[in-house]
């Protein structure tokens, strides 16, 4: 096991679907409006979407030969969220949040770009943001029939897929510098389908509205309705000669898209037709019921409870320096996000029954393989099977939980895994070579250190070791944990050296030196025994502190990594993981994947007139609907949208999340809304719509019929909490910000009328 794979399996799982499971497709029909859909397949949905009102064709909407609306969205770094082309000079829109990181990155206590928004007044003034990609999306193709042979996948997958890979790049005549290509298995790979994007790297920050407008609400309205969050911000596409992608350089010039949005400033009725196309991460929809009860068990409730603790530490010292509050700004928003989604996937899976819902549906889909001797003889024990698989499985599921979200969140314990690597070379590598990895891994240290917090870290290790401790059986703790409680008996041996023995003259004696001493033992719970040796690791490792870290650098030596308390700890964990845990997670891994094939495969067996869809997997997907109001309970009606009246109307400015700029207030008090106002003379801000979309859709354009930009996307409300596992049309909507609020913000607000002025505008 690698290092690469270690830091891959400990870090990376936290990436995977909520339930950590693979994906399947319901027995039952396609609900209205459900559907995350491939757009090179968007054809078979043609008829559908006119029926809504759609005004264009299927290939208006994705075609390889001549420019079409999915030339306009972008994937943003690597699929965490997408953004669109709203001019032809690279002018892309995105959500705040999808920029927040880069928003926190660029910012300082001197210059807060999150406090204060950020508005450049020249191309000149556009800050580049490290490490940023975007994504077009320029070929897809579906390779089962190369991939697949008599139902089952190529002996050499691996090797077969690079030769796939190679013949379209060179058929389509791609050059590869510029290219990437990917081939994701769908249907729980009974069909393999390939994408080729074309990938920018010159990406930098244009505009971006104070948090009081783009993050308005905070982490309060996160996932509500009614929302009143001007969530957006602006990025700029650059290009090197011939328009072609290139590193950052001065000389770049802005990106000449061959699709960009014009936006129409017409606004949104209710029944409207609206069609969001991005990139979707991750959905587990369909699963079998066994699956939705270890969630709801086990899983999201240790998930809850170890990201409750790590964000109770930073807020706390978030609040007490904007130093820390700038720099955990974007970690501390990505854990709340993710921490109150799991707390409304739980909520609505057991108040709609999520368990039963598809309970009832697997009873189905066992009826009808029951009911023939082949299809029993294939298909009868497949649901059985995953519900044992689960269970069996429960206690793995819990330390991985632990692990990833417990043991390694730490920033200490992430960085001291870039050393595990390092650590086997130690003691064989020749001088020279230990010295030249050295210096390599010294070239990181003052950035990891710059924006390192001893403190907080250290809280976060404890509380961590503690949650692990307290919480994972017995049976499942990796020996380091007893021998911190119980610490070994070290004998010592003592030289005994032997000296006459003199007389002593008595003498009386008081009653206390006749009584015996009595000395009171201290005695630690195994609670303060743990927390002591988490003080003591932090005091003395080589990656809690830089100066002990280019210490060791400076001198590498294999017994002094050997002995370090931190180094120790990941390594005895790494050790039972190998002996204890990592065979059973690989094997149920293999074995849900094969069983769920098979499941899948029995779906599309049972309904072969279906329409079927792959679950999301960060590629392109169209979703369309249209807007609709919705009421989430007996005697509640939540309209549609929402104005910037309710913006007044929350507003505390004793409270952080629901200040609102005095700019703003006096735009609202003088009306003065411009072009951007509705035929009522109100100011509209969000408006919800009934499409299908989950987490790296957030910054998706929001189309109307003729595929005009009419709002940008960024969140599902609280009833649609179990989305990504089940779908209820009556309550699940998207919420998404009015292009013509983003508009005013930009024109009215911030002054920023070049950008208003490269735009394609439709009154």
């Amino acid at each position: 096991m690698n290092q690469f794979w270690i830091r891959r399996l400990f870090i990376a799982v936290l990436m995977l679907p909520v339930l950590g499971l693979a994906q399947t497709v319901e027995q039952a029909r396609v609900r209205p409006n459900e559907g995350m859909w491939l757009p090179f397949k968007i054809e078979q949905n043609a008829e559908g979407m006119k029926a809504l009102g759609f005004e264009l064709s299927a290939a208006d909407v994705y075609s390889d030969s001549k420019n079409s609306l999915h030339q306009g969205i972008v994937k943003l770094n690597g699929g965490s969220c997408t953004a669109e082309m709203i001019s032809g000079q690279g002018l892309i829109l995105t959500n705040h949040h999808c920029a927040y990181d880069a928003i926190a990155t660029l910012s300082s206590e001197d210059e807060d770009f999150l406090t204060d928004g950020f508005w450049s007044q020249s191309f000149a003034e556009e800050l580049p943001i490290p490490g940023s990609t975007v994504a077009y999306l320029v070929y897809s193709e579906d390779v089962t029939g190369k991939l697949m042979e008599d139902g089952q996948p190529v002996e050499d997958m691996e090797s077969k897929m690079a030769e796939v890979e190679s013949e379209v790049m060179e058929r389509l005549g791609f050059d590869a510098d510029y290219y990437e290509v990917e081939i994701e298995p769908v249907f729980e790979g009974l069909e393999y389908y390939l994408f080729v994007y074309k990938v920018y790297s010159d990406v930098r920050l244009v505009a971006a509205p104070p948090s009081s407008i783009g993050k308005f609400g905070f982490d309060t309205d996160n996932w509500m309705w009614p929302r009143h969050t001007g969530d957006f911000s602006m990025l700029r596409v650059y290009a090197g000669e011939g328009n072609e992608p290139a590193e950052y350089s001065a000389d770049n010039k802005p990106f000449a898209p061959p699709v960009h949005f014009t936006i129409s400033l017409g606004g949104v009725e209710e029944m409207d037709y609206a069609m969001i196309m991005g990139y979707p991460g991750s959905t587990t929809r369909y699963l079998t019921a066994s699956d939705i009860q270890l969630a709801l068990d086990q899983t999201n409730g240790d998930r809850i409870q170890l990201l409750g603790d790590k964000t109770t530490i930073m807020k706390k010292a978030m609040d007490q320096s904007d130093k820390v509050r700038i720099a955990l700004a974007s970690d501390y928003a990505s854990l709340m996000n993710y921490y109150k989604y799991l707390i409304g996937q739980t909520t609505m899976m057991k108040r709609y029954d999520v368990v039963g819902e598809r309970a009832a549906e697997n009873k189905e889909f066992q009826a009808w393989a029951d009911a023939d001797p082949d299809r029993k003889e294939k298909y009868g024990a497949v649901l059985t099977d995953i519900k044992d698989l689960n269970a069996n499985y429960q206690p793995v599921d819990q330390f991985m939980s632990y692990l990833n979200l417990g043991v390694f969140s730490a920033d200490a314990a992430t960085y001291a895994l870039d050393y595990l690597g390092f650590a086997r070379m130690l003691p064989m590598a020749d001088e020279a070579t230990v010295q030249e990895a050295a210096n390599e891994m010294k070239a990181g240290v003052g950035e990891h250190f710059e924006k390192y917090f001893y403190d907080i870290d250290k809280d976060i290790f404890k509380a961590s070791v503690l949650s692990f401790y307290n919480n994972v059986p017995e049976n499942m703790r990796p020996p380091i944990f007893n021998d911190i409680i119980n610490p070994p008996v070290v004998e010592l041996v003592e030289e005994v050296v032997e000296e006459p023995v003199k007389k002593k003259k008595k003498k009386k004696k008081d009653v206390a030196e006749v009584l015996p001493m009595v000395v009171p033992e201290v005695v630690m719970t195994d609670e303060e025994k743990l927390a002591a040796w988490a003080d003591m690791v932090f005091a003395t490792s080589i990656f809690t502190d830089e100066a002990r870290n280019m210490a060791f650098l400076n001198a590498p030596n294999a017994d002094v990594l050997g002995a370090d308390p931190l180094m120790s700890y990941l390594q005895n964990i790494i050790v039972f993981f190998r002996g204890n845990v990592g065979m059973a997670y690989g094997g149920y891994q293999y074995q849900i994947g094969e069983l769920r094939k098979t499941y899948m495969e029995g779906l599309r067996e049972m309904n072969p007139d279906k329409n079927f869809y792959p679950d999301a997997n960060s590629t392109m997907r169209v979703t369309y609907g249209q807007v609709v109001a919705y009421e989430p309970a007996d005697g509640v009606f939540y309209n549609y949208y929402t104005t910037l009246a309710g913006v007044m109307e929350k507003e505390d400015p004793t409270n952080e999340e629901f200040m609102v700029p005095q700019k703003l207030k006096d735009l609202y008090a003088a009306k003065d809304y411009g072009r951007y106002a509705a035929e009522d003379g109100t100011m509209h801000l969000c408006f919800l719509s009934n499409n299908d979309i989950t987490g790296g859709n957030s910054g998706s354009p929001v189309l109307n019929s003729k595929g005009q930009l009419i709002g940008c996307a960024f969140d599902g409300n609280w009833e649609s909490m179990a989305s990504d596992i089940y779908i209820f049309p009556q309550f699940n909507r998207t919420i998404s910000v009015d292009i013509r609020y983003v508009l005013f913000v930009v024109d009215k607000f911030a002054g920023a009328t070049r950008l208003i002025e490269e735009m394609t505008i439709a009154e």
